[in-house]
């Protein structure tokens, strides 16, 4: 009997299991992405076979930690550690891919063992000697590259020689490079400096009290086990939140479209229910009937999802080097999650549908005559007066487009507030050309002081100056940006010193208003970055989100902090003839190809973080149209059923196919335009929440635009016209008689 209902309006179902079956393969392909880079960070903690890893204190991930190598000596001799290996893990460009990890290692160390080499021969001091800095591949690596022992790889603008070809068993590992230890640090720009030390302890040790003494030698150092390594990196929390926030919008949206089915559904066969009472049917036979219709059509969507979001992670794997964070299968976890989610949608949205069933009175039931309300006395427009007939559904199908348009709005929000913070941070200091390193990440891009002074000699050029950026996590705050700048430099005149004094020397710090507020500092008093204390000697405030949430310090400082000797992260050029800039910078870029430079304008827009931050967010946006439009396509096709005899008689009355394809898209564009506006709202309500929390202000603010209200607006009107033309064609073509005749 089950069947039978759900089968009564098959196209109904059918779209309510797709906007069920869009969210559960979120869940299953996000998820998926999330699980193969937990599994990442546990290679890299426990994969060596160390016991214990040893990192810099409040490192925000393990990439941006820098320990000396001098206290090598040091962490040998505890007494416990059997073995020490250094590590450098860092990110190379590469012709193929702008993000390629790198490993770094001693030869001959216990950690390198575990990379078995399947063609060539392992690193060793030796083969640097002979020509050509040596390299080994993993092996995904070098099946996706097309690359073999003897080829020549060029990670930014050093080009190595392959040695070998390695395999490990594990993806992440078996998609990167590992090269000499010195190499890596070049490629990272930390000379003798390493990211992590890892200690294998002998049999019977006791590891906690092993940390403890480490890191009450070494206060600027945290020991961690690697069963515990990968809980302890903030980059995953991040990771889990964003990915179940993408998540529970599809969720959510497809839960809404589930009730809104079902109490439709409750709604048409509201007499049936009443005979069932009459003839005997008690209320909780008829919950269960109505509930059971709702978990197996969550059921039958989740298998659905399960089986697309499967597939996406299996279309992702084809990707070269994309199967490095992706896991080969989908685990069993992940699936029973999507079967429990589905389960979950069924039990929500079919519990207030299942529950008004059961309460109906049987004489109540059986004179019902629908639960359209008359509007016409209120409402002069005909498409909002139809619209409101059935309020109950028109409220579930504006909540599920608001949920879309929300996410829409924040997430476009978002990505404004990002490219305005990153062009405000370089176009500051009124510079007309900024630049980063070629290839590089945004957090990761490092250019040689001594080419900034190359260029500021160029010709045309009037100045050129670098700063340095580094990240850390602060008190309260998980993410605490510095800044390092020459003191009487060009650039740092963008912050304004709103109480205090500039900044003069070293050991001196200008702190970020947000970050003053949030930290509770004043003028006077010091504030620790891991082992060095800076007197805090001025506010300012720039209006700038990363600036006003962080710290100044000098360039000289924040090299030592962050182990970037003679290393900035982006540079500013001052021309003498503005209407030079194109000719310069192609000059500059022609004579320097490690450094890529904008017009300061068009910075942001350029780099290559943004723009794929860009991507991501227009997908989630579109995974939300998607989840909407079923919802909004369902709603219309049960407007038409339920009005067929009506619309027979408007036929039968001379109107024409047109006018009533007409009627039905202006009722869905504006059912459609209530939803968009109701989601336009509440994304800016929630956005300039988020702005007010302190965590937020400290990163990045919501920018909203006209633009981007505008084209929310859009949208939600081409997601009205989209789904409402299948049911206005259908609404359209009934055939008068057979339209009277409808029951």
């Amino acid at each position: 009997m089950i069947f039978k209902n759900l089968l009564g309006r098959k196209i109904r179902t059918l779209l309510t299991m797709l906007g069920i079956a869009v969210g559960v393969a979120a869940v299953v392909s996000l998820g998926a992405l999330a699980e193969g880079l937990v599994s990442a960070y546990s290679t890299l903690g426990g994969g060596s076979g160390a016991d214990i890893l040893v990192m810099q204190d409040d490192a925000l991930d393990i990439v941006f930690s820098a320990v000396d190598q001098e206290i090598a000596p040091l962490l040998a001799g505890f007494s416990g550690v059997e073995k020490m290996a250094q590590m450098v893990y860092t990110f190379g460009a590469t012709d193929e891919m702008p993000y390629f990890i790198v490993y770094g290692y001693e030869p001959g160390s216990f950690a390198i063992e575990r990379f078995k080499i399947v063609e060539g021969q392992t690193l060793s001091y030796q083969l640097g000697k002979r020509g050509g800095k040596p390299l080994l591949l993993g092996k995904s690596a070098a099946d996706d590259l097309e690359k073999q022992v003897g080829d020549t790889f060029r990670l930014y603008e050093t080009t190595y020689r392959i040695v070998g070809i390695y395999e490990t068993g594990q993806p992440f590992e078996d998609g990167a490079a590992i090269v000499l230890l010195e190499d890596a640090q070049l490629i990272s720009g930390k000379p003798r400096q390493i990211n992590a030390f890892l200690l294998k302890v002998r049999v019977g040790t006791d590891i906690a009290h092993l940390r403890e003494r480490i890191e009450q030698r070494f206060d600027t150092l945290t020991a961690t086990t690697s069963a515990d390594f990968e809980d302890e990196q903030d980059t995953l929390q991040y990771i889990y939140a964003y990915t179940w926030s993408v998540s529970l919008i599809a969720i959510l949206i497809g839960g809404v479209g589930v009730m809104n089915t079902m109490l439709m559904s409750v709604f048409e066969r509201t007499r049936e229910f009443g005979v069932l009472r009459a003839v005997g049917w008690r209320p909780r036979r008829v919950l269960r009937m109505v509930l059971g219709e709702s978990l197996l059509l969550s059921l039958i969507g989740g298998g659905v999802g399960i089986g697309l979001g499967t597939a996406a992670v299996w279309g992702v794997q084809q990707l070269p080097l994309a199967a490095m964070i992706v896991p080969k299968a989908v685990s069993i976890n992940l699936l029973l999650q999507g079967v429990g989610i589905a389960l979950g949608l069924g039990l929500i949205g079919g519990g207030l549908p299942a529950w008004r069933a059961a309460r109906l009175m049987p004489a109540d039931a059986m004179r019902y005559e629908g639960a359209s309300v008359n509007t016409s006395r209120h409402v002069r427009s005909s498409a909002l007066r139809n619209v409101l007939r059935q309020p109950v559904r028109t409220l579930l199908t504006i909540i599920g487009i608001g949920i879309a348009m929300m996410s829409i709005v924040l997430l476009g929000a978002l990505s404004a507030g990002m490219v305005d913070a990153i062009s405000g941070m370089i176009i500051g200091g009124g510079a007309q050309l900024v630049g980063m390193q070629s290839d590089a990440s945004i957090d990761l891009s490092q250019v040689d002081e001594g080419i900034i002074r190359r260029i500021g000699a160029f010709p045309g050029v009037q100045a050129a100056e670098g700063f340095l950026t580094g990240y850390t996590s602060m008190g309260d705050l998980p993410f605490f940006i510095v800044f390092g700048y020459q003191p009487r430099g060009l650039s740092i005149t963008e912050f304004r010193i709103v109480d205090g004094q500039p900044l003069l020397t070293n050991r001196q710090m200008l702190l970020g208003r947000v970050a003053a507020e949030n930290l509770d500092k004043e003028i006077g008093q010091t504030l620790q970055i891991f082992n060095s204390t800076f007197k805090i000697v001025g506010i300012y405030e720039t209006g700038v989100s990363f600036q006003d949430g962080g710290a100044v310090v000098s360039l000289r400082d924040a090299q030592k902090l962050f182990g970037q000797a003679h290393k900035v992260s982006f540079l500013g050029v001052w021309v003498e003839e503005p209407d030079q800039v194109d000719r310069i910078r192609q000059e500059i870029e022609t004579h320097f190809p490690e450094v890529s430079l904008s017009q300061a304008a068009e910075f942001a827009e350029n780099v290559g973080d943004i723009q794929m931050m860009e991507s991501a967010i227009w997908g989630i946006s579109f995974m939300a149209l998607v989840v909407g439009g079923l919802g909004m396509m369902n709603t219309m096709v049960m407007s038409v059923f339920e009005r067929t005899r009506e619309i027979g008689v408007l036929r039968a009355l001379g109107w024409r196919k047109r006018r009533v394809l007409w009627m039905i898209v202006r009722e869905s564009v504006t059912l459609s335009l209530l939803g968009g506006v109701t989601g336009v709202v509440i994304g800016v309500a929630l956005g300039y929440g988020l702005n007010l929390l302190p965590v937020i202000q400290g990163m990045i603010r919501m920018t909203y635009s006209v633009g981007l209200f505008l084209q929310a607006t859009g949208t939600a009107l081409v997601l009205g016209i989209i789904g409402g033309i299948y049911p206005a064609w259908r609404a359209s073509n009934l055939p008068p008689v057979e339209a009277l005749r409808y029951e």
